[in-house]
């Protein structure tokens, strides 16, 4: 089983391309879990536009760093 796991804060900027990169993977992933730390911008709405075509599982924990957010997509990846 192939896991994806990411952290992020902000990143609406940035998302789409991580998001489409791992749609056009030769192998993809069977599951992807992305915890983000609390955006305040349009992140986590992005995110959510992906499930569909992703198999895509979106946490959001505010307030969590990068350590703590990769702690939770461990302990929420079935992989």
């Amino acid at each position: 089983m192939i896991t994806i796991i990411a952290t992020v804060y902000n990143e609406g900027d940035n998302i789409r391309a991580l998001l489409n990169s791992m749609r056009e993977q030769s192998t993809p992933p069977d599951e992807i879990v992305i915890v983000d730390g609390g955006s305040t911008d349009r992140t986590v709405a992005i995110l959510r536009e992906y499930e569909s075509c992703l198999p895509l599982r979106v946490i959001v924990a505010p307030g969590c760093n990068i350590s703590a957010g990769r702690n939770i997509a461990i302990r929420a990846a079935g992989g």
